[in-house]
């Protein structure tokens, strides 16, 4: 399976353990409502909990256009990225997320509907070579990208 494109993320995904493709799912609210059912069911929220979520949560889901479901999955599926790379971290690997590859093609390429599935980041995963020395990345200053009040 092949959608890279010519990247500088190459060496990543030539030494690394493995490559995780992380897509978000367009319709993952479709199984919200079984989920809030189930909570009922096993006491966790109360009748009214579950009816203010049937009329306020879930419709804007089930009436939302591509766009909001799209930019929803792509939040989702980035948090659960973020702390997919957290606990590899903890447990001693090493991560480097990458986009460089033809997200036109990812979805297909690995079986999934795109209309339904779109491509978030690669993940590659591996222990650091020992032997080689690390490169040290240069970022951003904090109060050039991020504002307090």
């Amino acid at each position: 399976m092949n959608f890279t494109c010519p990247s500088i993320n190459n060496p990543q995904i030539d030494t690394s353990s493995a490559v995780i493709q992380v897509f978000g799912n367009t319709l993952a609210f479709k199984k919200y409502r079984a989920l809030w059912d189930q909570m009922y069911a096993e006491k966790r929220i109360s009748k009214e909990e579950l009816d203010k979520v049937y009329n306020t949560f879930l419709p804007l889901y089930e009436h939302a256009d591509k766009t909001m479901l799209t930019a929803d999955a792509m939040v989702d599926s980035s948090l659960a990225a973020m702390q997919l790379m957290l606990i590899a971290r903890a447990h001693g690997y090493e991560t480097n997320a990458m986009t460089g590859y033809d997200a036109k093609k990812a979805a297909s390429v690995m079986g999934l509907d795109p209309e339904q599935y779109v491509p978030v980041m690669g993940i590659a995963l591996g222990k650091p070579n020992k032997n080689v020395e690390e490169l040290k990345s240069v970022r951003y200053p904090v109060d050039e990208v991020l504002k307090f009040e």
